[in-house]
């Protein structure tokens, strides 16, 4: 799955969670005790992956962002909702609180005080500071030095107060330190990557290091000093099972508590085990299938709107995906800001599929397949292997425009090789394959002609496709450009209403994650964002 620059995200709101109880019914006539949330207590987490380090910094492991939810904290972090909160700071910065400079070029933050590090030591603004310096100027490599590359400062004022000021306007700038790092602990260390903190961090997070198993578990105990109160649980316990039948075994067995990121083929397998509930997230990962607009065939809109009407999107995601993902329709999930509500999906049309191939002069053969001027309605579709669900998507794609007139070959290539090269050089005639949007719904890097990968601009940027619309450029850097929200919210929207009209992709749907949480969990509210699930996990307990 590629990902985009700055990467840690469906058509279901997030309001919208799917609980799905699977604990036998008590008996009516004989009265239960009210659980209560008991202090103290040890959950299990399971999982598949186990973190290459514990320093975010370092790592695009979906593990690595997930523990270090637990150990460190940002300055501002997003809800199970997508809406931004505090962290660290008091607020989060805007034009009317005074966080925003008019020209959005200075960011002012307000930072908690009485916070300290797991170590004791005082947090404060030159911690903030130092982050930003070792990112942009310390030894070693970091994963991601976007958006913090846009900084000309940041100056520490007092002990909670820092001032972070913008060579250029950033949209996304909230993004930018979800984790904070201690100046005290490591403005000596050398090149950061050699550390011996990235695997025994220090953090000022719910909950504090405490031992590393290596392919095992890693544990983690309760931050009684935190900020926002200790927490409900005495430890986490991050448990490494990379087999997902062993996985579920454990789960049956009580030997685990909850388990994230289930995979579809086995929801039924999960829903007959006692004393447990499933959760169905919508995530931000969108499935997409891609025109290349360089060949002849695609360059009419009226095909690729064809195609569009001839796909059953609600069909995959009630068949295949055994409704765990929902119906995409732009390239913003629903429960964005910045989602265009009034650009409806369009349903599946066949009739209106084959009228425009007409228009566009091509007319039914004796086998059904459209053609024109001798030439078969046909392409490839080329995706990745190794990923059952999605070649299943694929044939049910193939089958649906059949029945259209549109004949479309599928061809699977593995991963390496699809990223590295088909979708590189372009050498495909449609792809399918999924992007991960942000919080933030700044996609340039998706549409600007100025980011079709070539030879001439060092393959620089994803835009595939090779989408080019004068408008939605300067849409695009207005995006990037504009600081009040309203007036950035209008731009999506009429940059949403264009790629509806014009079909350069066609968006098929949002993914959803399954997680198994044993009945006795409270408070668990699994989150799409790149704050993860663990983001109010001092708030997990156990009822009893």
């Amino acid at each position: 799955m590629q990902k985009r620059t700055y990467l840690f995200l469906i058509c279901l709101l997030l309001t919208a969670i799917i609980i799905t109880g699977c604990s036998k019914k008590n008996d009516p006539e004989q009265p239960q005790p009210a659980k209560q949330l008991q202090r103290g207590g040890q959950l299990v987490y399971g999982t598949l992956q186990e973190p290459n380090s514990l320093n975010p910094i370092l790592s695009d492991l979906t593990a690595t962002a997930e523990v270090g939810r637990l150990v460190f904290s940002g300055l501002v972090t997003s809800d199970d909702k997508g809406q931004w909160v505090p962290d660290l700071a008091l607020e989060v910065p805007t034009l009317q609180n005074g966080g925003i400079s008019a020209d959005g070029l200075t960011i002012s933050y307000k930072l908690r005080s009485g916070v300290t590090w797991h170590d004791g030591v005082p947090f404060s603004a030159e911690d903030v500071k130092f982050t930003w310096n070792l990112i942009m100027h310390g030894q070693g490599k970091v994963v991601s030095q976007e958006g913090y590359d846009r900084i000309a400062s940041v100056d520490a004022v007092d002990n909670q107060t820092v001032v972070i000021r913008f060579k250029e306007y950033y949209a996304p700038y909230l993004t930018l330190f979800s984790t904070i790092l201690p100046k005290h602990v490591l403005e000596s260390s050398g090149d950061i990557n050699k550390s011996s903190f990235n695997r025994m961090p220090i953090g000022t997070g719910p909950f504090k290091f405490k031992e590393w198993r290596i392919a095992e578990s890693i544990t983690f105990e309760a931050n009684s000093a935190y900020f926002r109160g200790r927490p409900t649980l005495d430890n986490i316990i991050y448990k490494i099972i990379p087999d997902t039948n062993i996985l579920l075994t454990q789960l049956k067995s009580g030997d685990i508590d909850l388990v994230n990121n289930i995979v579809p083929t086995q929801l039924d397998q999960v829903k007959a085990i006692n004393n447990i509930r499933t959760v169905i997230t919508p995530s931000m990962v969108w499935e997409h299938l891609d025109f290349n607009l360089d060949n002849a065939l695609f360059q009419d809109v009226r095909v690729r709107q064809a195609i569009q009407a001839a796909i059953d999107r609600q069909a995959i995601v009630t068949t295949t995906l055994r409704n765990v993902a929902g119906m995409a329709v732009t390239d913003q999930p629903t429960f964005s800001w910045a989602y265009n509500g009034a650009v409806k999906p369009a349903g599946r049309d066949v009739n209106a599929a084959r009228d425009l191939l007409t228009q566009a002069g091509w007319l039914p053969g004796a086998d059904g397949i459209a053609i024109k001027e001798g030439q078969k309605l046909s392409f490839t579709l080329v995706t990745t292997s190794g990923n059952k669900m999605r070649e299943a998507v694929a044939q049910q794609l193939a089958q649906q425009l059949k029945e259209a007139g549109i004949l479309m070959q599928v061809q699977y290539v593995d991963v390496p090789g699809f990223f590295g090269d088909v979708l590189k050089n372009r050498r495909f005639e449609a792809a399918m394959y999924a992007w991960v949007a942000g919080i933030d719904p700044e996609n340039s890097r998706l549409w600007h002609s100025r980011y079709i990968p070539s030879r001439a601009n060092g393959y620089d940027g994803q835009n595939y496709s090779g989408w080019r619309n004068p408008e939605i450029d300067k849409l695009a850097e207005q995006g990037k450009q504009t600081v009040d929200v309203e007036q950035r919210k209008q731009i999506y929207y009429r940059m949403q209403e264009i790629m509806v009209q014009e079909v350069p992709v066609i968006p098929l749907y949002y993914r959803a994650t399954i997680d198994v949480v044993k009945n006795n969990i409270a408070n668990y509210r699994p989150n799409p964002t790149f704050a993860g699930n663990f983001w109010n996990a001092w708030q997990w307990g156990i009822m009893k």
